[in-house]
């Protein structure tokens, strides 16, 4: 720990004044006298993450951009920052991020009946980590040994146009609203107002013009596909033009993903009753959680690493499910025993 503290005095280094001599003393320390141990590996990482070796001369400046993977805590090297939300509801933390998935058991409780759901899987990843990747490795840890849902409820952060079309082509239902096309065109039509056919290339506008272009876009680093339509014949005399066509712009294009489609489908059936009451099969879920939370601190870790916090989110989530066995066990014993009661009083 006093190799750890001793660091700190590194961080008002000032990149102005040579530093040749400090690295040269420094690598001469590690290698003469620490050697690779656990702790100097980690002091080394946090060193490489914050400071680089500049010029021919290897003075030490600051690094301009830090990594979101960076070590926030020497104590807990696993442990990340993460944000959510913007303004007054935005929120920070250094530590973990937790996925809870639970059954969910058709049919309506009878009254005073204890829930029937059962908690089937805690995966605790890091905080910075989308909630989309973290159902990700969720489903893959579960898939070791639980039978894959014929339909996963999930609010609107695990849905896209790709897990829809993905979870189509498995057999099963990824029930969860779709966000809407960001309102980033001045108010002006987006994507959802477009009839968009990725499949087939075509497009129609809200004037009900078919598109005369269609170009297939592909990031080179990522490999990510996107779809472009043009109508760059329509647009002059359209008397949709102000609230389509941007000034400064001749026509108007829209780009969509790949798996549009799926995801304007989705946005579609989300305005049904049937969807409305059939995604009030999640509403649990957040009882769920709040009861992991206020009964079995999910919130607070009481270890450091990943690995230990993982555990000690893994009996929370036995605890709960003893606990909801206990109760339905004495709810189902109670229902039996006004039958058997006057027989016992008659003995």
């Amino acid at each position: 720990m006093n190799l750890l503290h001793a660091f700190g005095s590194l961080s008002p280094i000032d990149a102005s004044q040579s530093e040749k001599p400090f690295a040269l003393m420094f690598e001469m320390w590690v290698e003469a006298w620490v050697g690779t141990g656990q702790q100097v590996a980690l002091l080394q990482r946090v060193f490489d993450e914050h400071f680089e070796w500049v010029g021919s001369e290897q003075t030490v400046q600051r690094r301009t951009t830090l990594s979101s993977d960076r070590v926030q805590n020497p104590h807990d090297p696993d442990a990340r920052y993460a944000v959510k939300g913007q303004g007054k509801q935005k929120k920070e933390h250094v530590g973990y991020k937790v996925q809870v998935a639970e059954t969910v058991a058709e049919g309506k409780l009878a009254p005073g009946e204890p829930t029937r759901n059962f908690v089937c899987g805690i995966l605790t990843h890091a905080a910075q980590e989308s909630d989309e990747a973290g159902a990700e490795k969720m489903q893959a840890e579960q898939a070791m040994g639980l039978e894959k849902p014929s339909a996963l409820y999930v609010d609107g952060a695990y849905v896209s146009g790709q897990r829809l079309a993905q979870a189509a082509s498995e057999g099963r239902r990824l029930v969860g609203p779709a966000a809407h096309s960001p309102q980033n065109n001045q108010g002006r039509f987006t994507a959802e107002q477009f009839q968009i056919d990725v499949e087939g290339r075509q497009a129609i506008c809200p004037a009900g013009q078919p598109n005369t272009q269609c170009s297939r876009l592909e990031e080179q680093q990522g490999g990510k596909v996107s779809f472009r339509f043009e109508w760059s014949t329509h647009c002059q005399g359209c008397p949709l033009r102000e609230q389509c066509v941007a000034p400064g712009q001749k026509h108007r294009t829209v780009v969509v993903g790949q798996f549009h489609s799926a995801l304007q489908a989705r946005r579609v059936e989300q305005q049904t009753e049937a969807f409305v009451e059939e995604i009030k099969q999640r509403n649990a879920i957040e009882g769920t959680q709040s009861e992991l939370v206020r009964a079995h601190g999910l919130r607070r870790a009481r270890y450091r690493g990943l690995a230990k916090v993982g555990l000690q989110n893994y009996f929370a989530g036995a605890a709960c499910n003893a606990k909801r066995w206990i109760r339905r066990t004495i709810w189902q014993m109670k229902q039996v025993l006004p039958e058997a009661r006057p027989a016992v009083d008659s003995a």
